[in-house]
């Protein structure tokens, strides 16, 4: 499910700055004669960084390991054998109800992103006679133009191999497909492959389990764990829109991710586009409700999801400076020019839990950013220095502020 990001992230106020005419009142000079220049303190991820030759794909099927009869085994087996051959979609299972081949197939289909031609709407037709079904598989796509777009779809996962950064952690990755994905794909509710990896990935077009699917399958051929989360979102507070989205491993952690809602159709800045990158279980619910197993829930239900703890992985946490007394500007300082050198379209601070937002908010926006910013130009030089005609914008759910620059 995609929802406006106004809706996603209260936006509390956009201001202009109004830098030039802060600029004349806070003219005097000496404030900010700092010794050296202020240093932006880079966090270490404790991860490995990995030559991108040196990653392989992950084999693994973690959700068949979580099937609790050997009857949902085999018939996750046989789905599989069918599926992939994709000539003939007609078989029998022995022994089974379709409650176990319900289980089997999500978990087939949780485990392999790239099978796009097995019908998101109606995966299979069956008929029980009390101790056997017989299924029959709902194919999309068989034959040549099966083919066709297995091999379109292979094509695009290169691209994004070809484009990732040398020499990276797992989190850098991660990072670089949220980016690449949010890019490459626009949200359609009309797409004819809205719900695949394919339709993300190849037509730039997909709803939320589309995005799911093509990011998980990214993830995988980097050699980093990713699972589908099966769910509703909870905006307006009814948890009745049905919604798709991840969890990722990082080393022994895992973390939510959520990338359809990171591709905000109507984002004020681009700082919207990491609001879902690593969240803890207690994070993503609060405007997510994760279904439970299928015994809870047979609507949307999941097979596994870990408990997500650590948030030191989480973007924003690691990587905007937070403010609670914005007269200690240094890092605030320092995050601007690093901004500016690296001609960023925003910079963004997260605004301390113990401190009032309303208020320590307004007076950033009124004093302290106009400040910041000419501290900043300070070092610049007169190289790509930041204008007086910026913006400041502020999500009171998220706790965030973000400077929007213009350069000279």
């Amino acid at each position: 499910m995609k929802i406006n990001i106004k809706a996603i992230a209260t936006i509390v106020a956009v201001f202009i700055l109004g830098l030039a005419g802060m600029f004349a009142y806070y003219s005097f000079q000496g404030k900010y004669t700092f010794e050296s220049e202020p240093q932006l303190q880079q966090a270490d991820t404790w991860l490995t960084k990995t030559q991108s030759y040196d990653r392989q794909p992950l084999q693994t099927q973690p959700l068949r390991d979580c099937l609790e009869t050997q009857a949902q085994v085999d018939a996750y087996d046989t789905v599989a054998q069918y599926t992939f051959n994709a000539d003939i979609s007609r078989f029998q299972l022995y022994s089974i109800d379709n409650d176990d081949l319900q289980i089997a197939v999500s978990a087939f289909r949780g485990d392999h992103p790239e099978v796009f031609w097995l019908d998101a709407q109606s995966c299979y037709k069956y008929h029980y006679d009390g101790t056997d079904i017989t299924v029959e598989l709902s194919f999309t796509e068989t034959g040549d133009d099966l083919e066709t777009d297995r091999q379109a779809l292979q094509n695009a996962v290169q691209e994004a191999v070809a484009a990732a950064p040398e020499n990276a952690d797992d989190y850098d990755i991660e990072l670089f497909l949220n980016d690449w994905l949010c890019q490459r794909c626009t949200y359609n509710n009309e797409s004819s492959e809205r719900h695949t990896a394919l339709g993300a990935l190849v037509l730039g077009e997909a709803v939320c389990d589309g995005y799911a699917r093509a990011f998980q399958l990214l993830c995988r051929q980097f050699g980093i764990e990713c699972l589908p989360v099966e769910g509703t979102s909870d905006f307006a507070g009814d948890g009745e829109g049905g919604h798709m989205w991840n969890v990722v491993q990082l080393g022994d952690n895992w973390y939510h991710v959520d990338v359809t809602w990171n591709d905000a159709p109507e984002a004020t800045c681009d700082v919207e586009r990491y609001f879902y990158l690593n969240l803890t279980t207690d994070q993503i619910r609060q405007d997510h409700v994760i279904s439970g197993s299928f015994s809870e829930d047979g609507a949307f239900f999941n097979i596994y999801v870990p408990v997500c703890s650590d948030d030191a992985l989480n973007y924003m946490q690691r990587t905007f400076v937070t403010v609670k007394d914005p007269e200690e500007d240094r890092p605030m300082v320092a995050a601007l020019l690093n901004m500016a050198r690296r001609q960023d379209s925003f910079c963004a601070f997260l605004i301390d839990e113990s401190a009032d937002f309303a208020a320590l908010t307004q007076a950033i926006t009124e004093t302290y950013a106009a400040e910041w910013v000419r501290g900043a130009n300070r070092f610049l030089n007169g190289n790509h220095t930041i204008s007086s005609s910026g913006r400041v914008v502020t999500y009171e759910n998220k706790r965030v502020l973000a400077i929007i620059p213009e350069y000279t």
